[in-house]
């Protein structure tokens, strides 16, 4: 299944129930930081959380430190 599947099955599930959490706001910057920087579903949807909630710093060991998405710094906090 590909991204724009993906996305467009989400749209039509969103317009059928309303959302609680995750906001809507956070899915729409989730799917544009995944297509923009080639990120996983997971890490695009903690980031854009992050962005939501005025988080400017990410400890992750998993993701690459000392990108900046957006205003969301990376840092490992193994090294």
């Amino acid at each position: 299944m590909t991204a724009t599947a993906v996305e467009t099955g989400f749209q039509r599930f969103r317009a059928t129930f309303e959302l609680r959490l995750p906001t809507d706001g956070i899915f729409q910057v989730s799917f544009n930081l995944r297509s923009r920087f080639s990120l996983s579903h997971w890490d695009s949807m903690l980031l854009a959380a992050c962005l939501e909630a005025g988080v400017t710093t990410l400890y992750s060991e998993d993701m690459a430190a000392g990108m900046n998405y957006d205003g969301v710094a990376i840092v490992n906090p193994f090294t």
